[in-house]
């Protein structure tokens, strides 16, 4: 046996090791969070009105980032693009956390690089088309989100149930992109400011949020706050804050 052949031989053997030609890891991780903004995100004031949110829930598909080479994760016939990271292909209940920075929902491995795009679905279910889904979330039946709480307007409190029929893809641009060292973890949230929602055009005042679902006058105003108000960032520390905003 020559020598070269040796070495192959010694190598292919794991007992034996041959820990100088291990090949460097090509792949890191990435950890998927939630947030809803601050602890005490669920009390929104405006003058004399507030809202008390106790709960609120979205139906998103699709959750996945792209990596800054593929830019989407849409792949097109004869593309050979680096594969997107998926956390959740198919549609699924997110309850979003309102009395901590954030809450950990998987960690995924990724292939070394940047990530420049972050994507979701704010999906409907319909009878057509998801009854296994419905059977286990009926309350969504023909709904995306849901948000339960309490109005007060002028000191005049109300319950309310807000839902919504809102069904949308988005695509949120990472900016900076966020680097995935080989062999490390970075940690990514995914902020839905829910203290948004339900502010008046202007900023300077609440609507009430059963103005606001599916035929009501503030439909379409809450509809766009949803939509601004999801952000995605490296959270390294998980405090549900930007690590590459500017103080």
């Amino acid at each position: 046996m020559n020598k070269t052949i040796a070495v192959l031989v010694l190598c292919a053997l794991p007992a034996l090791g041959c820990r100088g030609k291990e090949p460097k890891p090509s792949s890191g991780f990435i950890a998927f969070q939630l947030s809803a903004g601050a602890p005490g995100a669920n009390a929104v004031a405006l003058g004399r009105d507030t809202i008390f949110l106790h709960r609120v829930r979205m139906m998103l598909a699709e959750l996945a980032i792209a990596p800054v080479l593929a830019g989407e994760c849409e792949e097109e016939e004869g593309e050979d693009n680096p594969p997107c990271v998926e956390f959740d292909e198919h549609p699924v209940v997110l309850e979003l956390p309102l009395d901590r920075p954030v809450l950990h929902r998987d960690t995924k491995p990724a292939p070394a690089g940047s990530y420049n795009l972050f994507q979701a679905v704010v999906y409907r279910p319909t009878l057509a088309a998801d009854i296994a889904l419905i059977r286990t979330n009926p309350d969504f039946t023909g709904v995306s989100i849901r948000a339960d709480g309490v109005y007060s307007r002028a000191g005049r409190r109300t319950a309310f149930s807000f839902a919504s029929d809102f069904t949308e893809k988005e695509e949120i641009a990472l900016a900076p992109a966020i680097p995935v060292p080989a062999g490390d973890s970075v940690r990514v949230t995914l902020l839905v400011d829910v203290g948004s929602w339900f502010r008046s055009a202007d900023g300077a005042t609440l609507v009430d949020p059963r103005s606001a679902g599916p035929g009501g006058p503030n439909e379409h105003l809450v509809r766009d706050h949803v939509r601004m108000s999801m952000r995605v960032f490296r959270d390294q520390n998980g405090d549900g804050r930007n690590d590459d905003a500017t103080p």
